[in-house]
């Protein structure tokens, strides 16, 4: 990481994290995602799960945790039987994900390492399967979908779960009087960084332009309202608000458009 000059957002979300990860270590990690025994394709991060566990053919295959935080997705997926690789711009968060691996005895099939998402330190097609779990919205995202491609094996998989700017909700959210009612100001207990900002659609359509190879799955279009719909997936049980989301989705295909969170996939390019 000494050899990287990080710019000054860089810095920034480095120390946030550094911070902010000495006061939110993980307890536990749920594996009910990855264990087969419940599906809930109607939440972002059970449906990013499922389709990364259907990836999986062999111990063989190796998994880049992209921006990997405390390791909670890293060690999620050591156990769907992946070599996993993670990589995060705080070092206090790879020490975290270390422990967190060693203590579910995964320390042989992870490896972490600080790095940037816009220079990451993998040589070229290294990697069957790419995740990356709401950190697009806090980089250069030309630049890191550049990167990934990069590392990314010809047909292999990315899959990325963002929130994104919609129609009149986020003008609405924006207005005075929400951000006072519910503050955006950068903060370790609401978990927001100074720089972080939703994806807008031509922030999507540059990954597109970049990949083609692309689809978007949308989530949470009444369930996005809900103050307490904050935590992951992992720790929480089913939401009935999320299925119908969903088949407000399916009936009404329009609504699609409003759904204030995606999952994106790409594929490598051959």
């Amino acid at each position: 990481m000494s050899a990287v000059a990080l710019t000054e957002r860089q810095c920034r979300e480095r120390e946030y994290y550094e911070k902010y990860s000495a006061l939110n270590t993980p307890a536990r990690v749920s594996f009910d995602p990855v264990a087969g025994l419940e599906r809930r394709p109607w939440n972002p991060y059970w449906f990013l799960c499922e389709s990364v566990g259907s990836c999986y053919r062999s111990r063989d295959q190796k998994l880049l945790d992209f921006g990997c935080g405390p390791g909670v997705y890293s060690v999620l997926f050591a156990k769907v039987g992946f070599e996993v690789f993670g990589v995060d711009i705080s070092p206090r968060n790879v020490v975290i994900a270390e422990e967190l691996s060693a203590g579910y005895g995964f320390a042989d099939r992870t490896h972490f390492t600080t790095g940037i998402s816009e220079q990451l330190p993998y040589d070229d097609q290294t990697f069957d399967v790419i995740v990356g779990v709401d950190i697009l919205h806090h980089v250069d995202i030309a630049g890191s979908i550049k990167e990934c491609l990069r590392v990314l094996k010809p047909g292999g998989h990315a899959f990325f779960k963002e929130p994104v700017e919609v129609p009149l909700f986020d003008a609405l959210r924006n207005t005075t009087i929400a951000k006072w009612l519910v503050p955006k100001a950068a903060s370790l207990e609401r978990h927001i960084t100074e720089d972080e900002k939703k994806l807008t659609p031509e922030d999507v359509r540059t990954i597109s332009r970049l990949c083609p190879a692309m689809t978007v799955q949308r989530f949470r279009l009444l369930s996005r309202l809900d103050a307490f719909d904050k935590q992951l997936a992992t720790n929480g049980g089913p939401s009935r608000i999320e299925k119908l989301d969903q088949q407000i989705f399916r009936r009404l295909p329009l609504t699609k458009q409003f759904g204030g969170d995606l999952v994106i996939h790409l594929r490598g390019i051959q």
